[in-house]
């Protein structure tokens, strides 16, 4: 059994994990993953594709969720705290890489947890976060604003929770940032401090272990990135566009979300408007400018108001 702590949850797994950060047997289990059978119900293809294989969902038995990735492992999130993982590759770092994206998830999800397919920094003592369309630049911002001494929180599945007065709270993942090569590159990231990732070629992982705090951290900024240059550098989105662009983005399957699901993530979104700035940000144009704005942020952050 392996002992790992992510998204404020104790995971007590069957299963090497390591991109997560380690715990200790004496935490009491929040979840369990156990190695199993998992019985396929009739399954609906998803928009979801890690590796170039596309991801089938189903409904089990009870209240179950089923993801099928062929050739790679069925998982099922049964209530709120066991995930079954069902193997079909040798490769433990395939298995690892499937299980600690859109398998978690679902347990997250089953847990009340707003999630977004986003990647999340702190700047200052609050919350940004990052998300947009693939391919523009949501990884490659919050490397931007690590590189500047900002702290990681979350990458590809950014999960946020409410207290009791409603204000939203990032939930930091584990520590691990992937990103390009030409990021890699542009941002001149050593990469003697980087590992290579098992998702595909070309791409690295930054994985600040040592530091990573696991307390959750107030929400301030939701930036949606684009790179459409007929569009205003920076626009703040309106209260009726927010619930519609955060769905876009949501990283599970859209099945998910019916009727008091849906209702609930609407609700959410709202939250977040109510306490959180939340803006279209036009990408900027190369890396010596996107640094130059990371620059501008932090002033503003630190400077005395």
């Amino acid at each position: 059994m392996y002992f790992y702590k992510a998204f404020g949850l104790n995971i007590h797994s069957e299963i090497s994990l390591p991109e997560l950060s380690i715990g200790t047997e004496e935490n009491v289990a929040d979840l369990t993953i156990k190695i199993g059978s998992v019985k396929l119900p009739r399954l609906a293809k998803t928009p979801i594709y890690r590796r170039g294989i596309r991801a089938k969902f189903g409904k089990g038995a009870g209240d179950s969720l089923i993801l099928h990735w062929e050739e790679v492992a069925d998982f099922e999130s049964i209530g709120t705290d066991l995930l079954i993982v069902a193997p079909q590759t040798q490769d433990p770092n395939i298995l690892s890489l499937f299980t600690v994206s859109e398998a978690l998830g679902l347990v997250l999800f089953q847990r009340g947890h707003f999630l977004l397919h986003a990647s999340a920094v702190k700047v200052g003592n609050e919350a940004w976060v990052f998300m947009g369309n693939p391919g523009a630049g949501k990884s490659t911002t919050a490397a931007a604003f690590i590189k500047a001494g900002c702290a990681l929180l979350s990458d590809d599945l950014t999960a946020i929770t409410f207290d009791s007065d409603g204000i939203p709270y990032i939930v930091p993942a584990y520590p691990q940032l992937k990103i390009w090569d030409n990021t890699v590159n542009g941002l001149q990231y050593d990469k003697r401090d980087l590992q290579p990732v098992s998702e595909g070629v070309n791409k690295f992982s930054y994985q600040p272990s040592k530091d990573f705090d696991h307390q959750p951290v107030r929400l301030n900024s939701v930036y949606f990135i684009h790179k459409a240059k007929n569009k205003a550098v920076l626009k703040a989105l309106a209260p009726g566009e927010i619930p519609i662009e955060m769905l876009k983005n949501f990283p599970l399957p859209v099945e998910l979300l019916k009727d008091e699901s849906l209702k609930q993530h609407f609700t959410q979104s709202f939250r977040c408007a109510v306490h959180a700035q939340i803006w279209k940000k036009r990408r900027p144009d190369g890396f010596a400018n996107l640094e130059n704005w990371v620059q501008q942020s932090l002033v503003s952050v630190t400077s005395p108001a």
